[in-house]
């Protein structure tokens, strides 16, 4: 069985849908800390996503930022938003000016307008709801409303669809593997989850197998590691003469402009 485990992040690029759409159970990190910044193992300092995403305009790729109370290192259950300036309202406005002749877009553009003004708790059930969106919509839910956006909903569409490898979504912080042992490294975490769902192959990211795994205690443990191998092929796009095929950007990109089928192909590699 193939595991993956990714921190939620906000409505997120296409190789997270690539890759947790490609594993048998895709666990949402949930019990991590809140960076707005990764140190990268080439040295560079990036964005974490987890308050940003990338779209599209006429001069290249903007991104739409999420505002909250807390700057790092809190876990990212208790990382509350902050309402005091209407990012909401910035971010549907910036949607509306980017994405207003893109093909879905008057069907697309009222389901995040609902999805971002209801008020969340905290950046994980965001963050999860822009996540479950992206997905539902993948398996060709034509129209996606707020009360579909929850684990129980999502859990019963994978379980009868055939696109795509996923049959489950589990959340860490659920998880008794994790939450009875606190001590554990990073490693250890994953090697604890995937041994609680009996999984014996983590289908990771470059970043992580670089940064962090260690090759020898999944061995020990019986566990293979996967890196994930994916190449965004080109999809229409607005702006094109302007900047060119952008790859990558947020699923907000590729729903917006492609149709069901040529969305789904994108996110399973096929030309």
């Amino acid at each position: 069985m193939r595991y993956t485990g990714i921190q939620p992040q906000y409505f997120p690029r296409l190789h997270y849908f690539a890759r947790i759409l490609n594993a048998d159970i895709f666990v949402v990190r949930d019990d991590v800390q809140f960076v707005r910044k990764h140190k990268y193992p080439d040295g560079r300092t990036d964005k974490s996503f987890q308050v940003h995403t990338p779209i599209k305009q006429s001069f290249g790729t903007y991104l739409l930022t999420v505002l909250t109370k807390h700057e790092g290192f809190t876990n990212l259950q208790q990382t509350q938003l902050s309402y005091d300036q209407d990012w909401v309202e910035s971010h549907l406005k910036t949607i509306q000016l980017s994405y207003s002749k893109a093909a879905n877009f008057q069907t697309l553009c009222p389901e995040i307008g609902n999805l971002l003004t209801y008020q969340y708790d905290n950046l994980v059930q965001l963050n999860t709801a822009t996540i479950f969106w992206g997905i539902l919509h993948l398996l060709g839910e034509p129209q996606v409303e707020p009360e579909q956006l929850t684990f129980e909903f999502i859990k019963r569409k994978l379980a009868k669809q055939k696109i795509f490898r996923l049959k489950d979504i589990q959340s860490a912080s659920e998880s008794r593997a994790l939450t009875d042992n606190g001590d554990l490294t990073a490693n250890e975490k994953i090697i604890a989850l995937c041994k609680e769902i009996g999984a014996n192959e983590d289908y990771c990211g470059g970043t992580g197998a670089a940064a962090y795994m260690d090759d020898k205690i999944f061995a020990e443990n019986g566990i293979k590691i996967t890196v994930q191998d994916w190449k965004c092929n080109e999809y229409p796009q607005l702006f094109t003469k302007q900047v060119g095929f952008i790859p990558n950007l947020s699923i907000i990109d590729l729903l917006m402009n492609a149709d069901i089928k040529r969305a789904q192909n994108v996110i399973l590699g096929n030309d």
